[in-house]
């Protein structure tokens, strides 16, 4: 990296200023191209299993904020 960063260092500044954009953009392409999330598909005929709902229903905590909650899920989900 030092050799990489010394031989950067000799390019004119108009040189720099490409590579910079160009190293700019290749990591904002590489931001925009996450995965997207797939669920597994469940056989509408399926019951679910009793351990399954002991972790996914039931009273929420005292002092939820369910709205609070959706929004931060979703401003994460924007990320």
């Amino acid at each position: 990296m030092d050799s990489i960063w010394s031989m950067l260092q000799s390019l004119s500044t108009d040189n720099q200023k490409w590579l910079a954009n160009k190293l700019h953009e290749e990591i904002e392409r590489k931001k925009g191209s996450k995965k997207e999330l797939v669920f597994p598909h469940r056989p509408a005929n399926k019951e679910i299993s009793p351990e399954v709902k002991a972790m996914t229903m039931g009273k929420l905590p005292e002092g939820f904020d369910f709205e609070r909650e959706t929004e931060k899920m979703w401003e994460e989900w924007a990320k």
